[in-house]
């Protein structure tokens, strides 16, 4: 997913939700939704004060696997929160689609992880051990096309509907018939993304079309045809959905599907294909419930399209609700006043069903850097978005450390799931020849940018997969070497002429090399600086390079067009975070398979390999341990030396907030400030 923008996850595109292993998913990125204004709490009171005493620098233990170093001034009395009511970020990715179906973005999801639940969750810090939320207990089968879950029967919505085995097939199913973002984390496992493709996008969920039979429905003998009128079939179930109807309740029984209703609290989900990382999908966004009588009362479900309403508003059975948006400026979400969680006895509880101490949260978007630190340091605000996407820039955190009342958070030993790239479009000249792609990388001083921009947030890496993933770089492959003369011998090798800034000429009656474009973030300071300095990496080795900033929505819409396209970018400056934590589909797929996940989706460089490509289209379902590490070894060698990207750093995980504010944490599987949790000291 770009993590900037889209979750993989650059606004912040995560795609790393996406993909399967065939061919490409059509997602629908929608760029506005109808405005939906509201009055808004008012963000002072009267102002409280509280007497603290700190040091310069403290470190604590926490998990996953981590050091936690918190910076802060030094002074005896500090201001608290102006209201203890509420609490205020400040973020820099507004969101557009807020329907767990639909979005797709980091500052969607920090709203989504809020308002909707699923059946599990990852538990408080942990990245590999899940808490039952909406579901007691779980199983799987020994090969793991498998999993059943017995539902909590205690659930409900605030609107007073109740959560059952139902929801759970009308949620799951919607995602897939909508067929937009959500639906990318499902194909080749609860649907065929072959067939689906050739149907136009029409997800029909594995056995949906059997299930339908069972309960009377006819289908043409065309493949594709019975694909559509299955499509259609369901999103008409869906949008009158009424659970108490006997042929439904056949079609929901039906064994085996995607989904299968066992009874009013149990469920099994039946896979495609073997996946033992199931579980991560199940905690995922897109799988969480939303209540079919709201969805229905406001637009239905549509095939190949999103719900415009559910974008805005919402009706899950989270801790908080969305209140009023005003699109681009300000959201509020308020305490869930009906929330179920709040009824139960300790025994059956965990950390993760808190109740909100907090009833209000407010969250403010700019794009201006400065903004969201002068906020900060004012106390206007409780603290500045943080991880998969921090809201500030390395530069900018050792005068917030030095500002009484702030505190710097930095996960700096802690596993490391996002990450800046400098992608290539191996389908473009001269980044088509894949000698010219080894010249830039080993013209590029990683440890160079690594302290002037950096700063301590973030280390050197060697992609495609996370740092803090199983099977990150198994063959320990060391970061391209910083070494210009290796870079002008392989572009003379090439055939190019190498002009260098000193006068020489090497290889004078070769091709000379064109001007290029190095593409960044405008909002980003710190890709403005990396992109200077790469520039003049670049020029030491007889590469031109022009520079353009382009904003968000630019970016995004350039990465939809073809990559032989003169608006594709040729070089690109690009965040990366998993949406799940699965490195081979979410990391190794998504960024190197153009089959599936070309462009925008993951691939952004458009590596075409056929034998790569051949490989991660069945890997994420190999279950023999030894083959699936022997393989990703091989995929990660062959990509190594194709050069696709050059991998600048993986960032630490951090952050910068007020210093009475407690109760936050960091867990790579759930996306944003989960507000539940936090408190006023």
């Amino acid at each position: 997913m770009n993590s900037e923008n889209f979750k993989g996850k650059s606004r912040t595109f995560a795609i790393s939700r996406t993909i399967t292993v065939v061919v490409v998913i059509v997602i629908l990125i929608i760029a506005g939704v109808g405005i939906y204004y509201a009055s808004t709490l008012s963000k002072t009171s009267t102002s409280t004060t509280s007497s603290t005493s700190t040091t310069s620098s403290t470190t604590t233990s926490t998990s996953p696997s981590s050091s936690t170093t918190t910076s802060t001034s030094t002074t005896s009395s500090l201001p608290g929160p102006k209201n203890s009511s509420q609490i205020v970020e400040i973020n820099n990715a507004p969101p557009n689609n807020m329907d767990p179906a639909t979005g797709f973005f980091s500052g969607e999801a920090e709203v989504e992880t809020n308002v909707y639940q699923g059946l599990l969750v990852f538990n408080y810090e942990s990245a590999s051990s899940f808490a039952p939320i909406l579901a007691q207990s779980w199983s799987s089968n020994a090969n793991a096309t498998s999993y059943s879950f017995t539902l909590r029967n205690d659930v409900y919505f605030p609107n007073g509907e109740l959560f059952n085995s139902s929801v759970v097939w009308f949620s799951i199913y919607r995602a897939m018939i909508m067929n937009q973002a959500g639906a990318s984390f499902f194909p080749n496992i609860l649907f065929n993304e072959t067939t689906a493709f050739a149907a136009d996008g029409y997800n029909v969920p594995l056995g949906a079309i059997q299930a339908l039979e069972s309960g009377g429905y006819t289908f043409s003998t065309n493949a594709t045809l019975a694909q559509q009128q299955a499509g259609t079939d369901l999103a008409n179930i869906l949008s009158n959905f009424n659970p108490s109807n006997s042929t439904l309740q056949t079609i929901m029984s039906y064994s085996p599907q995607a989904v299968t209703v066992n009874g009013t609290y149990s469920v099994t989900f039946n896979l495609l294909n073997p996946y033992v990382d199931f579980l991560q999908v199940v905690a995922s966004l897109p799988a969480t419930m939303i209540d079919p009588l709201f969805v229905d009362a406001h637009g239905g479900v549509v095939v190949g399209m999103p719900n415009t309403y559910v974008n805005v508003h919402s009706m899950g059975t989270g801790p908080y609700g969305i209140e009023s948006y005003s699109i681009g400026n300000v959201l509020t979400m308020v305490a869930n006043p009906n929330y179920w969680a709040a009824k139960l006895t300790p025994s059956q509880t965990n950390i993760m069903l808190t109740p909100p101490h907090i009833p209000v949260v407010i969250i403010e978007y700019t794009s201006s850097p400065s903004t969201e630190v002068e906020d900060l340091e004012s106390n206007n605000v409780q603290l500045i978005v943080g991880p998969p996407i921090p809201g500030i820039f390395p530069e900018q955190l050792p005068s917030l450390a030095a500002t009484p009342g702030v505190v710097v958070v930095n996960n700096a030993t802690a596993p490391k799931f996002n990450f800046l790239m400098a992608t290539l479009d191996t389908m473009q000249y001269p980044y088509n020849i894949t000698s010219f792609r080894q010249a830039l990388a080993h013209a590029v001083n990683i440890s160079e940018i690594l302290q002037t921009v950096a700063l301590g947030y973030a280390s050197s890496y060697v992609g495609p997969i996370s740092p803090g993933l199983a099977y990150y770089n198994p063959g320990n492959l060391p970061v391209y070497s910083f070494d210009p003369n290796l870079s002008i011998q392989l572009l003379s090798q090439a055939g190019f002429k190498v002009s260098l800034p000193n006068g020489t000429t090497v290889n004078p009656s070769g091709v000379t090399i064109p001007s290029l474009t190095l593409y960044y973030a405008n909002t980003d300071d710190a890709q403005a600086k990396i992109a200077q300095e790469l520039q003049l990496m670049f020029s030491n080795v007889g590469i031109s390079f022009t520079l353009n900033p382009i904003s968000i929505a630019t970016e995004e819409d350039d990465l939809v067009t073809a990559p032989t396209s003169s608006s594709y970018p040729g070089m690109l400056l690009w965040y990366w975070y998993p949406s799940w934590l699965d490195p081979v589909f979410q990391d190794m797929v998504t960024q190197l398979n153009s089959n599936c996940c070309g462009g925008i989706a993951g691939d952004v460089s458009w590596l075409s390999n056929s034998t790569i490509n051949s490989i991660t289209a069945a890997l994420p379902f190999e279950t023999n341990s030894t083959e699936y590490l022997d393989q990703v070894t091989q995929v990660y060698a062959m990509a190594y030396q194709l050069v696709p990207d050059i991998w600048i750093y993986a960032l630490n995980p951090y952050w910068a907030q007020r210093n009475y504010v407690q109760g936050l944490f960091y867990n790579p599987g759930i996306l944003g400030n989960y507000y539940a949790l936090v408190t006023y000291s």
